[in-house]
């Protein structure tokens, strides 16, 4: 069995600008981490939510996690289109960052639910609908905020499987499904059926680590930002990224055409292009003919 890791998973928000427009949208957006946590079987640990872009810190295997990445842009994707007409101007890719250094996982699993209120919502982050941070660290009889109606009401949560046919769809927008004893609230497909909050409290152990991440400074948001631009690396204009890459090609193995190249010589042709060019790890995969998350275990 492959091993477990965490993963950081993000957008670029300038990029997706167009990810969410109006309420629906977050709604769509929050429940689609339940729908793909149930079909993917990975660990969700936290995640935000704002205009342009989410956060999330996974836990699981690599395949999982590529296959939940890939779940979660391809549902956008389609969500967009039946609700919009058109998704022409959605340009929604998301990157799945290793994390194994302990400090760093810290950092990172503070950073996905405080960015709220670091990018100016008067909101603080434990009281955001659009992330996980209620949940962590609270008493046994803390009120989930998701139970709470507009009018400051507290709502009995519904299981899914008494939900009908219309309001099973209205709810989670995909024809995937999610286990029947799985509870919604307010429309919400609430956090705490798929959400490992013990072993995100794990990663920080005491309530004063968690709190002294949460309100860390600039530098570790910079640690943060300046990780998640060298893993987008950079993205060409797909002729002149092939251009590059049939000449070192040429240059390395003597061949232009890459499919003609084995495992290890495509490996080492990417790692060239990544460093001379920082070429993106998605464009990389295209242009070298290997799964995404194969070329960043061998290459950095």
């Amino acid at each position: 069995m492959e091993k477990k890791n965490y993963y950081h998973l993000f957008a670029n928000g300038d990029d997706a600008r167009d990810f969410i427009l109006d309420e629906e949208d977050f709604f769509a957006a929050f429940n689609r981490f339940g729908v793909c946590a149930a079909a993917t079987g990975v660990t969700v640990l936290s995640f935000s939510i704002e205009d342009s872009h989410p956060h999330a810190l996974l836990y699981g295997e690599a395949d999982k996690c590529v296959q939940f990445k890939e779940l979660y842009e391809v549902t956008t994707v389609r969500y967009v289109a039946v609700r919009r007409g058109s998704c022409a101007r959605l340009n929604f890719y998301l990157e799945l960052y290793p994390v194994t250094d302990v400090d760093y996982l810290r950092n990172v699993a503070a950073y996905t639910i405080v960015q709220p209120t670091k990018d100016g919502k008067r909101v603080m982050h434990y009281d955001y609908l659009w992330g996980t941070g209620s949940l962590y660290f609270r008493p046994a009889n803390h009120v989930p905020i998701w139970l709470v109606d507009r009018e400051g009401r507290v709502q009995n949560p519904r299981r899914v499987d008494s939900l009908t046919a219309r309001e099973r769809k209205s709810l989670l927008h995909s024809k995937r499904d999610v286990p029947g004893e799985w509870l919604t609230c307010n429309g919400f497909l609430l956090p705490d059926n798929y959400v490992d909050v013990a072993r995100y409290e794990q990663i920080f152990q005491t309530h004063n680590r968690f709190r002294a991440f949460c309100s860390a400074g600039r530098s570790k948001d910079a640690e943060v930002a300046d990780r998640m631009a060298d893993s987008r690396g950079v993205q060409l204009e797909d002729l002149e990224a092939r251009e590059i890459c049939s000449g070192l090609a040429v240059s390395l193995f003597g061949s232009r055409d890459v499919r003609r190249l084995g495992i290890p010589q495509r490996l080492r042709l990417a790692g060239k292009m990544r460093s001379d060019y920082r070429i993106s790890f998605r464009q990389l995969g295209t242009l070298v003919h290997l799964p995404e998350m194969e070329i960043r275990k061998y290459v950095r």
